[in-house]
């Protein structure tokens, strides 16, 4: 099951890619400057709170938290062939950001190590969805119809994962909330 989970996201990085790859110089995506650390500690009082909110319906995570959570999920459940360094999110009203760091070489050395991507979550048919709406690499970015494929892998993968049915997503300076339903 992981597997296919791992093999979607790799497929959609590569389609990613290659969307960069046709796309022109451009200014790229610019990430809000707030400070996102990554941390052990966080990762595991987000996993805390995540448990917690699952029972009493609805969890509330930063942006520290959440980007420490996710690295550090990807760190543990990937192999050591892991392209990805860690990722950081910001959360504005009604838009995500997130930053990819990847591992030296992954990329051609035009496109620099950072994949930068804004987009919007949303909950589609009591499953998150997810749209991104620009991504870039170094100075090159691509946006609207090139990444309908990405689009449409990770959220083939979100609506794979069963086990919370979420029923409301809102994003506001710093937080992202979650209720979720059973």
């Amino acid at each position: 099951m992981f597997y296919r989970k791992q093999l979607m996201v790799l497929v959609a990085l590569v389609l990613l890619v290659f969307s960069l790859s046709a796309c022109t110089v451009g200014a790229g995506v610019q990430v809000p400057d707030r400070d996102v650390s990554i941390s052990l500690e966080d990762a595991l009082e987000a996993q805390n709170m995540a448990v917690t909110g699952m029972m009493m319906g609805g969890v509330e995570l930063t942006e520290t938290q959440f980007s420490s959570l996710l690295t550090e999920l990807l760190k543990a459940n990937s192999g050591e062939n892991n392209p990805v360094t860690s990722i950081k999110a910001w959360f504005e009203p009604d838009t995500i950001y997130l930053q990819v760091n990847l591992k030296e070489g992954v990329l051609p050395a035009a496109f620099g190590t950072t994949l930068n991507l804004v987009g919007s979550v949303d909950v589609v048919d009591n499953h998150l969805a997810i749209t991104v709406r620009e991504a870039s690499a170094g100075p090159y970015a691509v946006s609207g119809a090139m990444l309908a494929p990405v689009n449409a892998q990770l959220n083939a993968a979100l609506a794979n994962y069963q086990l919370l049915m979420p029923v409301d997503v809102s994003l506001d300076t710093g937080v992202l909330s979650v209720s979720m339903g059973q």
